[in-house]
């Protein structure tokens, strides 16, 4: 029985502006038959904004069937460690505003209890010189995902893994924390939420060593499709913990092949 399924977004349901063909017309079939929810490394934005930003590939969502990384920041940090906290963010204004709301953080430059990196298209060397200034004078070191690019109608881009790379090589200091995918932490939370058991969901991902990984740790069915950055010559290489339970050519055919 499945129960819900959860969609990644960047390179499952669209790339960059563009929307992958059939894929709206599907989450709203499916939506009439069974919890269709979203989970995005992402942190550029809120879980509100990725309401509205869904809106406009003609997809239908309330705020608490999305989970992002910027949403899982707050809560990791508010949950670990306490609410009110000094944070210095290398980000966009998603991460800036769960971190205020969910976490109550106050956002500094300097005397940071902790440094949150996040997706930044306007990063500067600036912002990594006081983002490192902060973690050698004893501010944690949180990441909002470690994923090296991130998909787009052209190719890849730079993800915050890339960014985060400038940091810990420079201060050569691991991050205390990844919240993002393939670490369970996002899934878990989302899951628990809507009150679903893994073993009744199925995950849609685009990455072998982000998506996959993570739904077969958590004992999730696993969806690949080859819209995004894995193709399917990269199935046969890759390891056991990361090999999909499905590989379909788009997010437009999932339902067929999970029987909805």
């Amino acid at each position: 029985m499945v129960s819900a399924i959860v969609f990644d977004l960047d390179g499952v349901v669209y790339l960059g502006a563009q929307g992958i063909p059939g894929v709206a017309g599907e989450i709203a079939r499916l939506q009439k038959r069974t919890k269709v929810l979203f989970l995005t490394n992402n942190a550029t934005k809120s879980r509100q904004s990725y309401v509205h930003h869904l809106a406009r590939y003609g997809i239908k969502a309330n705020k608490n069937d999305v989970m992002t990384a910027s949403f899982g920041c707050a809560h990791y940090v508010k949950e670990k460690y306490g609410a009110g906290k000094r944070v210095f963010v290398i980000g966009e204004q998603g991460l800036h505003d769960e971190l205020v709301k969910e976490a109550g953080a106050k956002i500094v430059e300097k005397n940071a209890e902790f440094v949150v990196v996040g997706l930044d298209r306007q990063v500067t060397y600036e912002k990594l010189d006081k983002g490192l200034h902060n973690l050698v004078t004893g501010a944690k070191f949180i990441l909002a995902n470690s994923d090296p690019t991130l998909p787009r109608e052209h190719g890849a881009s730079p993800g915050s893994g890339a960014i985060a790379a400038a940091l810990i090589y420079a201060s050569g200091k691991k991050p205390d924390a990844v919240i993002g995918k393939p670490s369970v932490y996002l899934i878990k939370k989302l899951l628990q939420m809507h009150k679903v058991k893994p073993r009744e969901a199925v995950f849609v991902g685009d990455r072998l060593e982000i998506d996959i990984r993570m739904a077969n740790e958590i004992g999730m069915k696993s969806v690949l499709v080859l819209t995004g950055v894995a193709k399917r010559s990269d199935v046969k290489r890759a390891p056991k913990s990361d090999k999909p339970g499905i590989v379909i050519e788009s997010a437009a055919k999932v339902g067929k092949v999970i029987g909805i």
